[in-house]
């Protein structure tokens, strides 16, 4: 499969089933400001309490094509397998479906992950070993620390900065390189040298 990052801010996401399978994927989606439509005759207490939060709709009934023929983003995570097979084989060829009883017979998947900020980091086996996707999750989710988040917002910044002022492609290249030494991981005084650095620049140039 192919790997991209999709934006679903503003899209309609379906979670079929309620369980302790679906609470855990609805947690997952949660972490990216989205709104999740939860359709299962029973729910998990967690999807409740998510729900009193307001952050997720229940719709309690079986699921049926007309609760997800508009969505963008389908997740069957109900415990039948014919079922989340069934929603698979009914969405329309644009929707992205996930069907978690069998991967294969949906076309696209949800990588183990974590955030740091920023920044988003994703691990698949393409099915072969979850578990072992997870281990490889863990050991780099210590190694990109709590300290990437404010550092890619320092990147960030300085990206936007650079962009908008100045024109040339190598001093572009060259601010942007720069900027992602390692001494800038975890010294906001360096950080802040470097903006100052780069503002002087700037204003030299307009003068």
């Amino acid at each position: 499969m192919f790997p991209i990052m999709v934006d679903l801010s503003d899209k309609k996401i379906v979670v079929a089933g309620g369980g302790h399978v679906a609470y855990h994927k609805i947690q997952h989606l949660l972490k990216y400001d989205v709104h999740v439509h939860v359709v299962s005759p029973t729910f998990h207490h967690g999807i409740v309490a998510l729900a009193k939060e307001k952050k997720v709709t229940l719709i309690q009934k079986s699921i049926e094509y007309e609760d997800y023929k508009d969505a963008f983003f389908v997740i069957a995570a109900t415990d039948s397998k014919i079922v989340n097979n069934q929603i698979a084989n009914l969405a329309r060829p644009q929707q992205l479906v996930v069907n978690t009883t069998d991967p294969q017979n949906g076309n696209c998947t949800i990588p183990a992950s974590f955030n740091r900020g920023k920044l988003v980091i994703g691990v698949s086996t393409g099915g072969a070993s979850p578990t072992l996707a997870k281990e490889i999750r863990n050991q780099l989710a210590g190694q990109y620390d709590e300290r990437y988040e404010s550092y890619l917002d320092f990147l960030y910044e300085i990206r936007e900065i650079i962009k908008h002022h100045i024109s040339d492609p190598k001093e572009k290249r060259k601010w942007l390189k720069k900027a992602v030494d390692p001494i800038y991981l975890s010294s906001i005084e360096e950080q802040q040298q470097f903006m100052d650095q780069l503002q002087t620049v700037l204003n030299n140039e307009l003068s």
